[in-house]
């Protein structure tokens, strides 16, 4: 068996991290520029849209009249440091740990910029647990086409009935690996439903032991 993991909002605490990079850069750059609070609730709420990391700043820039060179420096610091920020949701690690002492082969496969991605992987410790790390970035193919999904079988060397996705964007994640006959698990703690695209629903890594031992001793 395969695993087959989304970073953003399923591993990655997309969230809690951006929120402690918001008042780092409030602090930074916007320190006497306004509410802290309310530039981290809007910082939060422009990068969970999907749009360019520019056009997030350019709406921030314009919320907050932040003058043109201070946007651009805000968007390299996003650029080069947000990794700096990542946090890792409660038990990934041991979830991880787990599957490799398994010898279960373990891939990522994200939407975003290459080097971005990749730089929250490492620093978030998960680099070494990923045999494939599989992004939108480098491929130019975005989730949920299922182009993107079958590149990272095929590096992983697996077939989709041997492989299990693990995602928390219903859209995104579950429905195309589904359809493509993987098994899913969706990660979700919010939420009392249950698509019939969703195999399993994981409201906390405490709980994917027994979920993965469910799934392969069918």
């Amino acid at each position: 068996m395969y695993a087959l993991f989304d970073l953003d909002g399923t591993v990655h605490d997309k969230t809690q991290s951006l929120k402690a990079c918001a008042e780092s850069m409030h602090n930074k750059f916007l320190d006497s520029g306004g509410d802290a609070n309310q530039f981290i609730d809007e910082f939060v709420k422009e990068n969970c849209i999907i749009q360019p990391k520019a056009k997030v700043f350019e709406n921030l820039a314009s919320k907050f009249n932040i003058e043109p060179d201070i946007e651009a420096n805000m968007l390299k610091y996003f650029d080069e440091s947000f990794h700096n920020y990542s946090k890792r949701f409660d038990g990934v690690l041991e979830c991880m740990n787990y599957l490799k002492g398994e010898g279960v082969k373990i891939a990522c496969v994200t939407n975003g910029r290459g080097f971005f991605q990749r730089n929250k992987i490492k620093a978030l410790g998960l680099e070494c647990f990923f045999d494939v790390i599989v992004t939108s970035g480098e491929l130019s193919i975005k989730k949920p086409d299922p182009i993107i999904f079958n590149a990272a079988l095929e590096t992983l060397g697996a077939s989709s009935d041997n492989s299990v996705f693990i995602g928390d964007n219903l859209k995104a994640d579950m429905e195309p690996s589904k359809k493509l006959g993987m098994r899913t698990i969706w990660v979700n703690n919010k939420s009392d439903l249950k698509p019939e695209f969703v195999d399993y629903k994981l409201s906390s890594f405490s709980e994917f032991r027994g979920i993965w031992q469910a799934i392969t001793r069918r």
